[in-house]
């Protein structure tokens, strides 16, 4: 376990965020302070009121930053903060950015705000960006999945959500269960190291070089207007972000009493991942590896995409028998949004049970907080997103590596492993939440007449615990899909 971190440099330790935080980091020297962040409203506006509260520095770095009220939302902070003297770097990868960035290149204009894409396409439009992904496949097909949100250097939020509305329980139709961590102290510096690799690192393109839209200061004033206005339709959104914002205040004046201190590890792929001629070794995936290999008495995680392959299923499987409980949440099919990934988790779903892995699949429709409906007005579809594992309730993993060959192999990852038993029973905690029959499916085995063992579906409907014998609430298409991709030769490799 590393305890090594950069020690954040003066001119940080004097910024406002820094001039608060300073004693404590000093004191804690190689730790860091922890807050799980699980509730989506509460993790958008913790990151808006970091963004508030900055001083001298925001560093951002996202897979998907969408124009949705959620990044509209941090979009005008971020350009609030840039109003004050803020110097603003945006990160993006460049794979879901139609349609936004000629909103990113105003807000580029900014003198203290800079954006650059990573691993850009050539073409702009959708239609000709399929003909370059087919004769540039491998480059194109691996992306930038970190995600940071670091405030003046000392302080910042990881874990597994992108920006945009699905994963923060404000959209209306479909949102995603996710996990966090906020983080103040040492690991911070470790954070910034990162992020500067993949800001200095010649696939990160300004912006400005991508679009033909040469915006100016009246384009500025014209966007912050239309941010305004779009946010001032919102019904609660300034009683709520008050809220957050004296809740913030509270951890930050006294991080002592509201976080948890412990020594941790930040690891992340570099950005030459992308550039590998074959598939680079992780440093994300080996360190998961490790500390599951270290595991005694019990594992405990979820993981929206799961795709263990021959060799990640013979490795759960050992850990099994030799006495290491293991209970494992993941995506059913129809709460999968990306149903082809069910093809390369199914394969493997008897073979785990009979080795006594305990399997359960999050539900399409789950109940939601009063808190959670409060940007929505209303329920929703949900789908798992979370990345999240603990190991026997003692060490602590989040960030945004899913269990799959994309993870592995083709994009670049990082995570937070946190080696505290009071934070480790907290996330612990929450897993059984989602264990829960009205949030999961649990996966059993039951005998045929005609011989053998068929896979049940055991949970709450309608308030009645039942057992079903095919893909509960799946669609049609769900399943069409499945048995198709089924019959693909390696197509595990692509999911």
């Amino acid at each position: 376990m590393s305890s090594e971190h950069p020690a954040p440099s003066a001119p940080l330790l004097e910024s406002g965020l820094g001039r608060e935080l300073a004693p404590y980091i000093l004191e804690h020297a190689d730790k860091s302070g922890f807050a799980l962040l699980q509730h989506g409203p509460a993790a958008l506006l913790a990151r808006a009121v970091l963004a508030d509260l900055a001083t001298a520095t925001l560093d951002v770095q996202y897979y998907i930053f969408e124009s949705d009220l959620t990044g509209t939302l941090l979009t005008q902070r971020i350009l609030d903060a840039a109003d004050r003297g803020v110097r603003v770097r945006l990160l993006l990868d460049d794979n879901n950015l139609r349609g936004s960035e000629d909103g990113l290149k105003l807000l580029a204009a900014h003198d203290s705000i800079e954006i650059r894409v990573f691993n850009p396409y050539r073409q702009r439009r959708r239609w000709p960006r399929l003909f370059e992904l087919a004769f540039n496949f491998r480059r194109l097909q691996r992306r930038m999945h970190n995600k940071i949100f670091v405030a003046d250097g000392v302080t910042g939020i990881f874990g597994g959500r992108n920006i945009g509305d699905n994963y923060f329980e404000a959209h209306r139709d479909a949102n995603f269960a996710d996990f966090d961590v906020l983080v103040v102290g040492a690991l911070i510096g470790d954070a910034t190291a990162s992020f500067e690799s993949y800001w200095q690192h010649s696939l990160a393109v300004p912006i400005g070089r991508l679009t033909s839209t040469r915006p100016d200061r009246a384009s500025l004033g014209l966007l912050r207007a239309a941010l305004q206005e779009r946010l001032a339709g919102v019904e609660g959104l300034e009683q709520r972000y008050e809220r957050a914002r004296l809740r913030m205040l509270e951890i930050l004046e006294d991080p002592d009493e509201a976080m948890i201190w412990a020594e941790a590890e930040f690891i992340a792929d570099a950005p030459e991942k992308l550039e590998a001629a074959d598939p680079a070794t992780s440093p994300v995936l080996d360190r998961l590896f490790g500390l599951w290999a270290g595991a005694c008495r019990e594992v405990l995680i979820e993981s929206a995409y799961f795709v263990p392959r021959r060799r990640g299923a013979d490795f759960i499987i050992a850990q099994a028998q030799r006495g290491v409980r293991t209970r494992l949440l993941t995506n059913s099919l129809a709460a999968n949004d990306v149903s082809p990934v069910h093809v390369g988790y199914a394969k493997y779903r008897r073979r785990l049970r009979k080795a006594g892995i305990e399997l359960y699949e999050f539900k399409r429709r789950v109940t939601r907080s009063r808190e959670d409906m409060a940007l929505t007005g209303g329920s929703s579809d949900a789908s798992l997103h979370a990345k999240v594992a603990v190991f026997d309730r003692h060490v602590t993993w989040v960030g945004s590596f899913n269990l799959d060959p994309r993870s592995a192999e083709l994009n670049t990852e990082l995570a937070i492993v946190i080696h505290s038993e009071a934070l480790s029973l907290q996330a612990a905690g929450m897993i059984e939440r989602d264990l829960e029959p009205d949030r999961a499916w649990k996966i059993d085995l039951a005998p045929r007449v005609s011989g053998g063992s068929q896979i049940v579906w055991r949970g709450l409907r309608e308030d009645r615990m039942v057992r079903l014998s095919r893909e509960p609430d799946a669609t049609r298409r769900q399943r069409a899909i499945v048995s198709v991709l089924k019959l693909i030769p390696g197509i595990e490799g692509l999911l």
